[in-house]
């Protein structure tokens, strides 16, 4: 567990293998609006060795971060705060977490994002991660960006 002070409040990140249900379908039904194909894809997907990080501030579950530990990899699938929470450094406290636990397991990063989504390309690329592949498809009719 990690914890620290910010804004005058006491805050902790904690590993655990199940994700904060109330969070994780915030996250679905925002990343739902931007390519619910793709959500849905990754959804029908099975791994074997999933993290999650979990913010707290308090007992108030505000944010989380969700890798599955694969081929010499962290690959981080979701990252998610909540919309009041953004904008203030937790999901870079999150990532900060991911880091470090990668450092020790001897594991390098990956993400997850999709293209259309240029808040979480911003976010990943001002931590220093970078596009290696991108996805190619058929354009779709109705595609949606991320506001």
């Amino acid at each position: 567990m990690h914890e620290f002070e910010n804004f005058n409040y006491k805050f902790s990140i904690t590993t655990t293998d199940t994700a904060p249900a109330e969070l994780r379908s915030s996250f679905i039904e925002e990343m739902n609006q931007i390519d619910n194909i793709m959500i849905n894809h990754y959804l029908s997907l099975e791994f074997i060795k999933k993290i999650y990080f979990v913010l707290t501030q308090e007992d108030v579950n505000i944010g989380y971060g969700c890798g599955v530990i694969e081929n010499g990899f962290l690959t981080i699938y979701e990252l998610f705060v909540l919309p009041e929470y953004r904008e203030l450094g937790f999901g870079t406290k999150i990532f900060n977490e991911i880091r470090t636990f990668t450092h020790t397991s001897n594991l390098k990063i990956r993400s997850i994002t999709l293209p259309s989504d240029r808040t979480g390309k911003n976010f990943y690329e001002s931590n220093l991660i970078t596009a290696r592949a991108l996805v190619m498809e058929e354009k779709r009719e109705n595609s949606r960006y991320r506001p």
